[in-house]
């Protein structure tokens, strides 16, 4: 009798863990204008939590045939940041990775369309709503920033569009997301204070690595 139990309880606990496994793992939106510091502080994340990252940024730079085929207009500047194409690359990336803790997406979604697609993808890989972090930085010190960093790609016009493409995506991520899964963080502070900031929001609901 009682190993008949013993049995049952643990079907019932393995007939369960998917679902508790899903449980904890996470979607984090990581937001910010370029030079914000999202690419840094979505590195400490994975290493701080393990989950794994994937930068819009990488995508566009590894996989510019693809993008090109499918041009969507009014997102500027630069390589065209496409839905349809774009959201295929997200997708492929989430296939590919290991995604037991979860995932970072580093600069996505950017337009209805594509927070639209998310929705539908993370619902399909079990995973919850994401958390989105925005990295907030007024303007004129991401002007600043960039003088300093001094890219090829940094050119005033570049960065006055990529600003004008960042606030358009913000608008629509607040229009989108519920108040309560957003969460906002002073980016002017220096790394480590913007880290901690980060650590203490997700302290409560990601286990450490």
């Amino acid at each position: 009798m009682g190993g008949t139990l013993t049995r049952r309880l643990l079907a019932v606990f393995f007939l369960l863990l998917p679902a508790w496994a899903a449980d904890k793992r996470f979607v984090i939106v990581l937001m910010g204008p370029t030079g914000s510091g999202k690419t840094t502080q979505s590195e400490f994340i994975k290493k701080r939590f393990g989950i794994t990252t994937i930068s819009v940024d990488d995508l566009i730079h590894d996989h510019p045939a693809e993008l090109a085929k499918d041009v969507t207009p009014g997102i500027d500047p630069g390589p065209p940041q496409t839905n349809d194409a774009l959201n295929e690359l997200v997708r492929a990336a989430c296939k590919k990775l290991d995604l037991t803790k979860g995932v970072v997406l580093d600069g996505y979604p950017a337009t209805k369309e594509q927070a639209d697609y998310l929705a539908a993808l993370v619902r399909k890989l079990e995973l919850p709503s994401p958390i989105v972090i925005q990295l907030d930085v007024p303007d004129a010190i991401v002007r600043e920033r960039l003088k300093k960093r001094a890219r090829e790609d940094d050119q005033p016009a570049l960065i006055e569009a990529r600003l004008k493409s960042y606030h358009r995506e913000l608008d629509m991520v607040r229009a989108y997301y519920p108040q309560a899964n957003i969460w906002t963080i002073d980016g002017t502070k220096n790394e480590r204070t913007v880290s901690q900031t980060i650590e203490a929001i997700l302290n409560d609901e990601i286990p450490p690595k």
